[in-house]
């Protein structure tokens, strides 16, 4: 398959550039514009010509795909391996899923509220079958006060916990998280 294309492709760029040279040693009449006509059917040709050969009996796709399930076949049939790289599949789109939703969720906060927010954690339902598939279990949100006015941290004397979760909660905010996003009020945490 590999030799194929490369020699399509070098067919390709040599009648190109051969179809090139042939239009400038033409002289400036009325036929050059037919000429050019004719090197661009025969240019399209060429470059359709895998196509056409699909269409041929002699063409074979199903031994083309057992040719590659030959190869692959090894990789694929220790099980080992394909459950681990099948974890790991499982592990990428679920973190990806979750960055995705992040970004979603600071842009709709924003539409939605004119309230800039970034999500430092979200814990999601990634059990893959059940009901709530991708469903909000838990987010901590970090409002952006660049052009609001900052609420003063809370003061407590004499209890050194350093607590990194605010008391205070936006409440358009929460109120558009709970109804876009149907996560329960408590699940919504603003952290410092």
């Amino acid at each position: 398959m590999i030799n194929f294309l490369k020699g399509w492709i070098t067919t390709i760029v040599t009648l190109i550039i051969f179809l090139t040279l042939a239009e400038l040693i033409l002289p400036e009449n009325s036929m050059k514009k037919y000429s050019k006509f004719v090197i661009g059917v025969i240019v399209i040709l060429n470059i359709l010509m895998p196509v056409f050969k699909l269409f041929d009996k002699s063409f074979n796709l199903e031994s083309s795909i057992s040719l590659y399930e030959k190869k692959y076949e090894p990789i694929l049939n220790n099980n080992e391996n394909a459950v681990s790289l099948q974890n790991r599949m499982q592990e990428v789109t679920i973190n990806e899923f979750k960055e995705k939703l992040k970004e979603n969720i600071e842009k709709d906060v924003f539409k939605n509220t004119g309230k800039k927010i970034t999500v430092k954690r979200i814990d999601v339902n990634t059990k893959i079958g059940s009901d709530d598939f991708g469903s909000i279990k838990y987010i901590e949100l970090k409002k952006d006060y660049s052009s609001d006015i900052r609420p003063v941290d809370k003061v407590v004397i004499g209890n050194n916990n350093s607590n990194n979760l605010y008391d205070n909660k936006d409440k358009d905010i929460v109120n558009y998280i709970t109804k876009s996003y149907r996560i329960s009020e408590e699940n919504i945490v603003f952290v410092k």
